[in-house]
């Protein structure tokens, strides 16, 4: 949504709200990232895993997880599993290395991969209220503007 439509409904000046722009983003509060399906950008393997992990080790594990490159989305839950992660993957031999590697450590209980064959809706979908939504019909993924 462009700066001039926020100030109109907000009723201030197109110039203030770049200037809380500006602002939120250079103290972190807020960032601007492009949000696209990695499915329909060619990734071949999209795999979710729910895993139990021992509660001593939970945090380091999280924290290993988090920092490999095939790795997206890492999540601390509670539970039947305590641990949830997505991870992006160019063919099966590299997710079944992966899991191999990841799974096969001291503490992690137990474990389920997916294999994610279409995304329907993601958490980056979402809505301002009071937007207007053709025939009511659900957003593609991601937030267009």
């Amino acid at each position: 949504m462009a700066y001039r439509e926020i100030g109109r409904r907000l009723g201030v000046s197109e110039a203030l709200v770049r200037k809380r722009v500006s602002r939120l983003l250079s103290q972190g509060w807020m960032k601007i990232q492009a949000i696209s399906d990695p499915l329909q950008l060619g990734v071949a393997i999209v795999a979710t895993t729910y895993a139990r992990v021992r509660p001593d080790v939970v945090e380091d594990f999280t924290d290993r997880i988090a920092r490999h490159p095939a790795v997206r989305y890492v999540a601390i839950g509670v539970g039947g599993h305590n641990v949830v992660f997505e991870s992006l993957h160019a063919d099966n031999q590299e997710v079944h290395d992966f899991l191999a590697s990841e799974l096969g450590r001291p503490g992690i209980v137990s474990s389920e991969t997916i294999q994610v064959v279409k995304i329907k809706k993601s958490v980056w979908d979402w809505a301002i209220p009071g937007d207007p939504h053709p025939d009511d019909e659900p957003a593609p993924a991601g937030r267009t503007a």
